[in-house]
């Protein structure tokens, strides 16, 4: 088995071109041979007529004693004529004249006697076609080699006769075959030019390639910004190393979030660590203290393992969403009754900031979801809009839509996110500079997470989650479910 796409594509190529070498040359050659067939024995039949016109005159104005006077007259040195009664009786012939000068020797043509039927007994099939039908052709092959005869019936006065012109073969066969020796040697030529202008056709087409696999074999993580090679975008290699490239610059984005995720991560961990870890050297580190002390320093701890295990629990999740790892288990949940139940989850963040939540919407809204993660995208939007409205301020949750595509709209009254930061809202560890979360009434700060969370949970069940609106009255996002097929 040939593994080069290089020897594939040549031998195709080869295999290809023999075939229309081949199919031209036999092609040709049949052309040829039936056109020189045709001109061979139009030729006949012309000579024949222009020869029958003169045997009748000489019939009728000369004495027929002596035939060849007639045959003389003819001047058709290349041609054998011979002439025949009604009985095959041969009445004139140029046979053996004929037959000597094409012959290419002198050596003498044995005589028949003259009451001899046939001097030519070959042509008895043609002259009893001939004296059938009229006329006839027929292929000999003679001593000489193969000749071509034509004979037709003339009527004379008193009488019907057969002439017949033969021509030999000689010539045309010769010429036919120097055009078969010319395409044997043409077919096998053609193809090694073939074979040697494919392979380099075919090395200098696949060059680029060889070339974008070197390159990429080069390509390591640290080195994602390098790109291959293009010669010409407009053609099928360039189409495919512009569109190799435009993977490299995928990667090497999607290799940059990660280290940033990592990064990012890694600092929002720190921070609680090291809470932790001075509390805890704190308490310890002055020997016995009161209890209230002792009691403040867990609080502290506490609070901060909470946050670790929250990020944490957000690190995860978005890390089995990356992977499509996380699975979702769907069955019916009524819209109402989880918005109920998420605005439950939240109520002491909402009465700690004096927060009041409205629900307003339509009842019967059921859609197909995991209710655990749609609880936790809903808790997510609602945490941002106590977070980020007015102290004493007021949450509105509208459930809308149609039945097929439902909807839930989580509005707060704060100031609005500002217009150069809101493509950004759903990155990964992203915080407004003026967005800073207040830590009242048992509030904890935030990473960063809850709306890419909450993005990627809605991706899961092929919803959208998008910023409705933000401005000086609030701020809304609209969780919309497509309809399902």
């Amino acid at each position: 088995m040939i593994r080069s796409i290089r020897a594939r594509l040549a031998l195709w190529y080869l295999i290809v071109l023999g075939l229309c070498l081949g199919g031209l040359g036999w092609f040709v050659y049949t052309y040829v041979a039936r056109e020189t067939s045709t001109q061979i024995d139009a030729s006949l039949r012309d000579v024949a007529g222009a020869f029958a016109q003169l045997w009748r005159s000489s019939a009728a104005g000369v004495r027929r004693d002596n035939p060849a006077e007639v045959l003389s007259t003819a001047r058709a040195d290349n041609f054998e004529f011979v002439v025949f009664d009604e009985s095959q009786r041969e009445i004139a012939s140029n046979s053996r004249a004929a037959r000597l000068r094409r012959s290419r020797h002198l050596e003498p043509v044995p005589d028949r006697a003259p009451d001899s039927l046939l001097r030519r007994p070959d042509l008895a099939p043609l002259f009893r076609e001939a004296g059938a039908a009229g006329e006839a052709f027929t292929t000999l092959v003679g001593p000489l080699g193969r000749e071509r005869a034509y004979a037709v019936a003339v009527s004379v006065p008193g009488r019907r006769e057969i002439i017949a012109v033969i021509e030999g073969l000689e010539r045309e066969e010769r010429m036919l075959g120097a055009l078969r020796r010319s395409l044997w040697w043409m077919v096998p030529l053609g193809l090694a030019a073939a074979a040697a202008g494919g392979m380099f056709l075919a090395d200098r087409a696949l060059r680029p390639v060889s070339q974008m696999a070197t390159r990429a074999e080069q390509i390591e993580a640290h080195t994602l910004h390098d790109r291959l090679p293009v010669r010409n975008q407009h053609d099928e290699l360039g189409n495919l190393a512009t569109t190799f490239n435009r993977l490299l610059g995928r990667l090497e984005t999607a290799f940059e979030k990660q280290r940033q995720f990592m990064a990012e991560a890694s600092h929002e961990l720190r921070t609680p660590i090291a809470v932790v870890r001075g509390e805890a050297d704190l308490a310890l580190g002055k020997g016995v203290r009161p209890e209230s002390e002792y009691r403040e320093a867990l609080g502290v701890i506490s609070d901060e393992g909470k946050r670790m295990t929250r990020i944490v629990d957000d690190l995860f999740l978005l890390a089995r969403a990356d992977a499509g790892q996380l699975s979702l288990s769907l069955t019916p949940c009524d819209l109402p009754e989880v918005v109920s139940s998420s605005i439950r989850a939240v109520h002491s963040v909402a009465q700690g900031r004096g927060v009041t939540i409205t629900v307003e919407g339509k009842e019967g809204r059921v859609v197909q979801a995991d209710e655990g993660l749609l609880r936790r995208l809903l808790v997510n939007l609602l945490d941002n809009a106590i977070k980020y409205g007015r102290n004493g301020g007021q949450v509105i949750v509208s459930i809308g839509g149609t039945a097929a595509e439902p909807s839930i709209t989580v509005a707060d009254d704060g100031p609005g996110i500002p217009e150069a930061i809101r493509p950004r809202i759903f990155d990964r560890f992203f915080r407004g500079p003026d967005a800073r979360p207040l830590d009242q009434g048992g509030g904890t700060g935030g990473a960063g997470l809850g709306l890419a969370i909450a993005r990627s949970i809605a991706e899961l069940h092929r919803a959208s989650l998008t910023l409705d609106r933000s401005g000086p009255e609030g701020t809304a996002f609209r969780l919309t479910f497509a309809a399902r097929a």
